[in-house]
Parts: structure tokens; C-alpha cells; sequence
């Protein structure tokens, strides 16, 4: 892909390593902060720059990314006209409704966001934006049911044509975990059962792998994964724990999973809709215990 066509999309970087992508010919960057900015003006002169904002429906995304990312609407603007003082193109702007996001009504109030943007730069300042990043969110197959893609296209099309009729913005998104998540299958062994004392209602199931070996999408439980065994029989609530030293590697607790009372060590269990993120989160030997081993069919 040519430099023509990449983003640097992230708001937290080093001087540096924004004069790296410039000096590779990179000129479209994302900033939500002053401090960001005159580092840009800095190191990227003349580049396009696009203003990442806060946007509502973190509660119903499962993997919520608008609190650490993103400024205020009035602070966006404020950037823009900024952007345009320091000698940058004032570009676009970008958000993203979270990780996982089922709810499609999302879009829709962060596009007219957007659009009241859009109108007012033009209005009060002259600046003519012409880029909206809509980030990701499109949603995987997890345990909760989601719309298809073909379903939040339609919607987030319209959502789109309502604010800006058919004169559209240039879009820019990624199709994320929608797009790969449904193709992995992670193969674990269970390393042990147990039960914690001898009136204990649940067993608890410790796995070979865990949140530090490609399931840290399970903290705070946010994304949940079917898990499939070939034992069947009658089930029984568990707790499902990975295998490192720390006491944090537990992937549930409050949810419960239901799994086979006949569940043996050395059976195993088989975490569908795993394609995305488990492996480039499974990156160093914590605890000793190896990075995820990569098979593509």
C-alpha cells in the first residue's frame, strides 16, 4: 500500500515517530489534543490532519474505546482552526462507537455530530472539511446476536444520506473484527479441574491458555466467546481460569459458562470466533508460557 493511502490513525505519539511516517510520505494524521497538533505542525508540515471526537454508546459497545480517545465537539473546532494556523490542512474528523458496538443507532447521532461540524467550520470559519473516519465496531458472532454487516451498511449509508444528502464526505473505515473474528477457532487443552471445597456448587477449569496468552479481550468479562467441547453429557456451571502465576488470569467468573460434568484434563476446548486480536495479543512469554501458535487454513 502506498504512503498516499495510509493514516496514521493514532492521537498518542512521539515527535519522532510522526517524522518517521512523514519522511516515508505519509500526510494524513489524526490528533485530539494541542500538545498532538503542534507536534504534527512540527514534524508533518502541511500534512492533512483529521480530529478524532468523543462520542456516546460506550455502554452498549462491549469494547468500549471513546474515553481514552477523542476531545469535546468545541475542542475539536478549536483544533481545526488551529490546524489551519499552524499551516496544516484542516481535513475531517474521525470517531468511533466502540469495539463490538450491536447498537446501529450509535452512528447515527455521532454522524449528525459530525455534520453540525462540518456546517459550522464552513459558516464561521471557511474551513470546508472533507474526510470522516467512522473508525470501526462492526460486530462479530459472540454469544449475544448480532445484525449482519449487509445491516449495518444499509443503516450507517442511510444514516449518512439523511445528514449530508448525496454530495458525502470521503469515508474512511475498517471493517475490524467483523471481518476475521468468525474465521478462528483457538484449540486449548484444560490443564486441571477442581472444586474449592467439598460442599463447592462449581468446578473450576483451568485452560492452557488465558488473558495473557491471546484472551485479554476477557477483562471485565466484555467479550464473551462460544466455547464447544466433543464431551457432552450433563452440564454444570464452571469457572474458567488460565494457567499463569497471576491471579488475574480469569477469564469468567460471573458470567457462567456451562460446561460437561465428564470435562477430563487433557479434553479440549475449542474458543470459536477468535480470529481477531488473540493473536498479536499473544506476543511475549509471560510467565514463561509460549506466544499462541498460528496455523492459517
Amino acid at each position: 500500500v502506498g504512503p498516499d493511502r495510509i493514516s496514521y490513525g493514532n492521537t498518542i505519539k512521539k515527535s519522532k515517530d510522526i517524522r518517521y511516517f512523514y519522511d516515508k510520505g505519509v500526510r494524513l494524521f489524526a490528533t485530539d489534543s494541542e500538545a498532538d497538533l503542534r507536534n504534527i505542525a512540527k514534524a508533518a508540515p502541511g500534512s492533512k490532519v483529521y480530529v478524532r471526537i468523543l462520542t456516546e454508546g460506550s455502554t452498549t459497545a462491549d469494547w468500549p474505546l471513546s474515553r481514552k480517545f477523542g476531545c469535546q465537539t468545541d475542542m475539536a473546532m478549536d483544533l481545526l482552526i488551529l490546524a489551519r494556523d499552524l499551516g496544516l490542512v484542516p481535513y475531517g474528523i474521525s470517531f468511533h462507537v466502540g469495539s463490538q458496538q450491536r447498537d446501529i443507532s450509535v452512528w447515527d447521532a455521532a454522524i449528525a455530530k459530525v455534520k453540525v461540524i462540518f456546517e459550522r467550520l464552513k459558516e464561521e470559519d471557511g474551513i470546508e472539511l472533507k474526510l470522516i473516519n467512522m473508525g470501526g465496531g462492526f460486530p462479530a458472532n459472540y454469544i449475544t446476536r448480532t445484525n449482519s454487516l449487509e445491516t449495518y451498511a444499509e443503516e450507517i449509508i442511510r444514516f449518512l444520506k439523511e445528514d449530508f444528502g448525496d454530495d458525502l464526505p470521503e469515508i474512511i473505515l475498517e471493517p475490524g473484527r467483523s471481518l476475521i473474528s468468525n474465521a478462528g477457532i483457538l484449540v486449548s487443552e484444560v490443564v486441571l479441574v477442581a472444586r474449592k471445597s467439598r460442599t463447592a456448587v462449581e468446578r473450576w477449569v483451568y485452560t492452557d491458555v488465558g488473558k495473557f496468552s491471546g484472551l485479554i479481550e476477557t477483562m471485565d468479562e466484555a467479550i464473551k466467546f462460544p466455547i464447544w467441547t466433543e464431551k457432552k453429557g450433563e452440564m454444570e456451571e464452571v469457572v474458567i481460569a488460565g494457567p499463569t502465576c497471576d491471579s488475574a488470569d480469569i477469564m469468567y467468573e460471573n458470567y457462567k459458562y456451562g460446561l460437561p460434568l465428564n470435562l477430563a484434563i487433557g479434553d479440549r476446548m475449542y474458543w470459536l470466533s477468535t480470529g481477531a486480536y488473540t493473536t498479536s495479543y499473544s506476543a511475549v512469554e509471560f510467565n514463561g508460557f509460549p506466544p499462541l501458535k498460528s496455523f492459517y487454513l
